[in-house]
């Protein structure tokens, strides 16, 4: 097992644990039942026991974290792309075995069909409220959905979290705008970089471009840039659990 390996798992472990320091918190300032979910076909990570509230939990090192890793395959399952020039963008921008020749096996924007570049920006700024679900919310092929993101604005300090409503987060988010950049794309709102997009560059693929969790995935970043109006004291739990 190499570096990159070892402190994946530790991160993973981390954030597990992290999980049950905040339900055991909320049960306290709530005097409600939580419990952490810790299934992986599901993206609550925290919930209270009749599952009214639903929580994500976020506890970065730094000031953005992963929000969602999809293979190419699950991405264009899960966004119901059919057009054979999306997937054609996917697999050149995103990368595999059909590139071994080139760094990093994927070709970069000034590599790719200026059309092709446009049309996939467009496709990502035409599906704004889908791709929120999708990251935000549901997931993919996924057992129940997040109402709530919790984000610990100190890594592993429960008393600096603060509560998101992810339905009031995503109506926000609606008149951002995604961008392209040489080997990424941002999200931004108000020339604040919500998310941004990048090809996983770690892990092994299995037999070809988009296979495992690994190398050439779609690997998306939530970033703390959100606007204070999001940000919701835990009381505001009380009348809901």
């Amino acid at each position: 097992m190499n570096i990159r390996e070892t402190s994946g798992r530790q991160a993973k472990k981390e954030g597990h644990d992290f999980e049950h320091i905040v339900a055991q918190k909320l049960t306290e300032d709530l005097n409600v039942d939580f419990e952490v979910e810790g299934a992986s076909n599901t993206k609550i990570d925290v919930r209270d026991i009749n599952s009214k509230v639903r929580f994500s939990v976020k506890n970065p090192k730094g000031k953005n974290t992963q929000i969602g890793l999809y293979t190419q395959h699950s991405f264009i399952e899960a966004m119901n792309i059919v057009d054979s020039e999306l997937i054609d963008f996917i697999q050149k921008f995103f990368g595999g075995d059909k590139y071994m020749d080139l760094k990093r096996h994927r070709m970069t924007r000034k590599q790719i069909d200026p059309y092709l570049n446009e049309k996939f920006t467009y496709f990502l700024n035409e599906n704004t409220p889908r791709l929120l679900d999708l990251l935000a919310t549901h997931g993919h092929n996924q057992i129940g959905d997040v109402n709530y993101l919790i984000w610990a604005m100190k890594k592993n300090d429960p008393n600096s979290i603060v509560l998101i409503d992810l339905e009031e987060f995503k109506q926000n988010l609606l008149h951002g705008e995604w961008t392209q950049n040489e080997t990424t794309f941002a999200f931004n709102v108000n020339d604040k970089k919500l998310f941004h997009l990048q090809m996983k560059g770690s892990g092994k693929s299995k037999t070809g471009p988009g296979y495992g969790n690994g190398y050439h995935s779609l690997m998306f970043h939530i970033h703390r840039n959100f606007d204070d109006k999001y940000v919701k004291e835990l009381s505001v739990l009380n009348g809901l659990v």
